[in-house]
């Protein structure tokens, strides 16, 4: 069975699931081999106008019975009823369960999934929904090699997924690239409110910003130099740039992010202590 036939239920309908589905479809994923379960009518028909093949419903039981690969896309705070009552269901031998759950971890989640012993735990982040999304991935002992390539499999179909061994790592991934894009989105705030009060119309402050922020997103994207040299290439000495980031470093932006991204790490290891 190729990667694009494997039966792939996501039990919560919402924006992640809604990017992976839509990702999955783009990549050549069979739709008849999907299926969505989510109390909600209105994001069942948002999954359904992507394609009316997939099938949709409102029993979490019915898409475990029925698939390969099982996502678990709904809010930390709902996990545990959620696979309370998917506790006795059946499923199958070989059942793969996949979860995006912030901060839940595999110790967790391999209580409340006994018998199942494959399980993926993922950290995606919101440019998924854009399909340029970053995931990162760890697993159980237990979870086989063709297992893991599954989890690949439907990680990348929003973007990038990397593995880590140590899952105590995924606290520091939450602080990177989970709560990343927010970091970006503030310097692109303040220096849209930087170039109104220097006098540029909103309008164009806000096209300066974003279209400076996506092309320096993708020139790193596709350069093999380090961050600090691009930067670099970007600085003349006594010019501009370098007064901008002499201004920056007179700030203490350094410390200003490393305290930032242990606040971040910080306070994900907390939100996973009901372990």
């Amino acid at each position: 069975m190729t990667d694009q036939q494997t039966k792939i239920g996501f039990v919560g309908g919402g924006n992640m699931t809604q990017a992976i589905v839509g990702g999955l479809l783009t990549a050549g994923h069979n739709a008849a081999r999907l299926r969505v379960s989510d109390p909600s009518a209105t994001q069942l028909q948002r999954i359904r106008n992507l394609d009316p093949d997939i099938a949709v419903g409102a029993d979490n039981t019915a898409t475990l019975a029925d698939v390969d690969v099982l996502v678990l896309a709904v809010k930390p705070q709902l996990i545990d009823d959620v696979l309370t009552g998917l506790h006795d269901a059946p499923r199958p031998a070989d059942l793969l369960v996949m979860s995006i759950a912030a901060g839940v971890t595999l110790r967790t989640l391999s209580k409340l999934m006994t018998p199942t012993r494959a399980i993926v735990r993922a950290m995606p982040n919101q440019p998924a929904l854009v399909g340029a999304g970053m995931s990162v991935l760890t697993a159980t002992a237990a979870t086989s090699t063709p297992q893991r390539g599954l989890a690949q499999y439907v990680a990348a179909a929003t973007g990038q997924a990397e593995w880590i061994e140590d899952e105590r790592l995924m606290d520091a991934v939450t602080a990177v690239s989970g709560s990343g894009p927010a970091y970006f989105y503030l310097l692109m705030e303040l220096l849209e409110e930087g170039a109104i009060r220097m006098g540029l119309p909103p309008q164009l402050a806000r096209v300066l910003a974003r279209q400076t922020a996506f092309g320096a997103g993708c020139v790193a994207a596709k350069s093999d130099l380090e961050s600090s040299a691009l930067r670099a290439s970007v600085t003349s000495k006594g010019g501009t740039t370098a007064a901008a980031l002499a201004a920056f470093d007179a700030a203490g932006i350094r410390d200003i992010v490393e305290r930032a991204l242990r606040a971040a790490r910080d306070r994900s290891i907390e939100l996973g202590t009901r372990d």
